[in-house]
């Protein structure tokens, strides 16, 4: 699914808006995120970092780590946050899923929080 500029929501600065929205969302949830690029939202839990931050450690075991995107949802229409994950092989490109209208910051904050967290204990289903 390729991104697509036309349509009123799909202005730079409304996908600037959600981006902010949602970096701030996942922070305040504990987790380390920033805007990459202008569609993607990289995320982190610092908790799950290797002790000691040692370079090498790092590249061996970089933590819990997530990516969405946000991007016209090709059903709808409407901007949305896909989850965005890795191909089946190396060279193959990364695949989208959906997670949730793009205005809908905190449940794209809750569900992406639950995936990085380190003590999966059982809360219910996922919303």
């Amino acid at each position: 699914m390729g991104v697509m500029e036309s349509g009123s929501d799909a202005t730079p600065d409304t996908v600037a808006r959600f981006l902010n929205q949602l970096t701030a969302a996942l922070v305040e949830r504990g987790l380390v995120a920033e805007a990459f690029g202008a569609r993607m939202v990289w995320a982190k839990n610092p908790a799950a970092d290797p002790p000691g931050g040692e370079p090498r450690a790092m590249t061996m075991s970089p933590g819990l780590r997530q990516s969405v995107v946000c991007q016209r949802d090709g059903e709808s229409g409407r901007l949305a946050w896909f989850w965005v994950w890795s191909g089946p092989t190396r060279e193959a490109p990364s695949e989208l899923e959906y997670l949730c209208p793009a205005e809908d910051f905190n449940q794209a904050a809750n569900r992406i929080t639950r995936v990085l967290r380190l003590d999966h204990a059982d809360t219910g289903p996922v919303a």
